[in-house]
């Protein structure tokens, strides 16, 4: 005969300090990071070069395994010195590949802003259409500032707004931590 185990977690069971922990690091990370946004874009793009190098190796010991039968292990080796030179070039400057993923996060908010005004201006029978629209403009007007200005793009992409976040979830888990706490204590008396 089959057993079913059922665990039940109680509000009484979750450690509130952990919660509490958790959100004075992030707390403490994103202002660190809101301090230091340029030290943090170029940490992240390296950290992007140190993933592609591990991916290249990756590959290129799948390519040179592969049977030789079909295209598919040149087109790994291939991609394996590929992911090698932008890891490397990540690495070795951070700035310029930095600039590289902005411009490339622009496009996409780019094209997603003209989708946006373009279904807003068309679709008559949208309702709030005019959000749509605003929403469509501000992607648009971001994605050509940082077009316009990739090294400092970068910067507020990977350093301020990751500093912003860290600090709204450092709060966000700060808060829980202490209701869990508030209730722990009103309704868990042992």
């Amino acid at each position: 005969m089959t057993e079913i185990v059922m665990y039940k977690e109680s509000v009484c069971d979750v450690k509130w300090g952990t919660f509490v922990m958790l959100g004075l690091l992030a707390l403490i990370f994103g202002i660190v990071i809101m301090i230091f946004p340029g030290i943090t874009a170029a940490v992240l793009v390296m950290l992007f070069g140190v993933l592609m190098i591990v991916l290249a190796f990756l590959a290129l010991v799948i390519g040179l395994m592969s049977p030789g039968t079909t295209g598919r292990p040149a087109m790994l080796l291939l991609g394996a010195v590929l992911g090698f030179i932008v890891g490397i070039g990540s690495i070795l400057a951070p700035q310029f590949f930095g600039a590289i993923l902005a411009i490339t996060i622009a496009v996409v908010l780019f094209v997603i802003g003209i989708v946006n005004i373009i279904i807003a201006l068309s679709e008559k029978a949208f309702p709030h259409r005019w959000l749509l629209f605003l929403m469509g403009l501000l992607s648009v007007i971001f994605a050509i500032l940082v077009m316009a200005y990739p090294l400092i793009g970068a910067l507020v992409l990977f350093g301020i707004l990751i500093g912003i976040y860290f600090i709204i979830y450092g709060i966000l888990s700060l808060v829980a931590g202490l209701a869990l706490r508030s209730i722990r204590n009103e309704y868990c008396k042992a």
